[in-house]
């Protein structure tokens, strides 16, 4: 596909991101074949290991490529974010790391080690209801109050462009490369890795992965329209947003292909396999690529799939449990 000069976000948006990207963070992370699961399903399974930043998750780059585009006095002025907790954690970090100060609005229900790290960066926590969109107009409120600058997790072309870098990687890394895989919350990831692929020539087939209890995007693309889900809810935590914005829409019904929903057991059962088989652990979040694999919704016939794998912030006392009822099967 051709580069498109109106879209929202332009390959070279996500060059400038990734010079940021280079300058602060250990890129690329590392792509590892999965040989394991290529002999169970029918294809070359790649693992796009995105749990290696410092928060161990992919925002980080998107965070960094707009806090350093800020101009120095606004960046003095600080900035403001509202997470479910891996954006949250990312804005931190990079405020921390730009020499700047974060204030993070969390939902009530995200994990105490997480604000503790977000704490250690040196942010201010707030928690405001239950989910992502709860903590909106708390930090709307921040922003305006304190003239900090509003870090959105996924409707900003700049931290778009940052997520979009992984894109670059995986093209350079496996060039082979047919079918990339990735969850989707708001949308941010998979509109970034999309126009990255797409727009660079590549031909391959990218997929989004929606819990079926938070699937906002999903409602969206069949609606043409931004669609609301009432009381999201998944063990796919980082996923659950009522909502997406129109600036990921546009990208979604320009480069992506098609987007699943996988069930809460198939997600479970995905986060337990990364552990017990692949020594991985991952959140909920980082594993509904394998979810959806396993549960047959993405065309991977004989193909080079990368699973984009993102996301270890997980309790201990969820891995316990899955664990234990998985276990109690046998």
């Amino acid at each position: 596909m051709p580069i498109d000069a109106e879209a929202p976000v332009r390959l070279a948006d996500i060059e400038r991101a990734r010079a940021v990207v280079r300058r602060y963070l250990n890129v690329p992370t590392p792509l590892e074949p999965a040989p394991l699961l290529s002999r169970e399903l029918g294809c070359e399974v790649w693992l796009k290991l995105e749990t290696l930043h410092p928060t161990r998750a992919y925002k980080v780059r998107g965070a960094l490529a707009k806090l350093s585009s800020l101009e120095r006095e606004r960046l003095t002025r600080g900035v403001v974010a509202a997470s479910a907790g891996n954006h949250g954690q990312a804005v931190a970090w990079a405020a921390w790391r730009l020499g700047t100060s974060a204030v993070i609005v969390m939902p009530k229900t995200v994990d105490t080690s997480i604000v503790e790290r977000c704490r250690a960066y040196g942010a201010d926590v707030r928690l405001a209801g239950d989910v992502y969109d709860d903590t909106l107009a708390l930090a709307h409120e921040v922003e305006e109050r304190d003239g900090r600058t509003f870090v959105h997790p996924y409707g900003d072309p700049i931290v778009i462009a940052g997520q979009a870098t992984i894109g670059l990687e995986i093209m350079e890394q496996l060039p082979a490369a047919q079918v990339v895989v990735a969850g989707v919350g708001g949308g941010g990831l998979v509109s970034g890795l999309a126009t990255a692929l797409k727009t660079s020539g590549w031909r391959g087939k990218i997929y989004g992965v929606e819990p079926e209890g938070a699937d906002a995007v999903s409602r969206s693309i069949a609606a043409g329209h931004v669609i609301s889900v009432d009381h999201p809810l998944s063990i796919a935590d980082k996923l659950v947003a009522k909502s997406t914005l129109p600036i990921t829409l546009d990208i979604f019904g320009r480069y992506v292909d098609q987007v699943v929903r996988v069930s809460e057991r198939a997600i479970a059962d995905a986060m337990y396999e990364y552990l017990s088989r692949l020594s991985l652990l991952v959140e909920g979040s980082a594993a509904v690529g394998l979810a959806a694999l396993r549960g047959g919704l993405i065309d991977n016939r004989g193909r080079h799939v990368v699973l984009v794998v993102s996301g270890a912030n997980v309790s201990a006392e969820l891995i316990a449990q899955i664990v234990s009822e998985r276990r109690a099967r046998r």
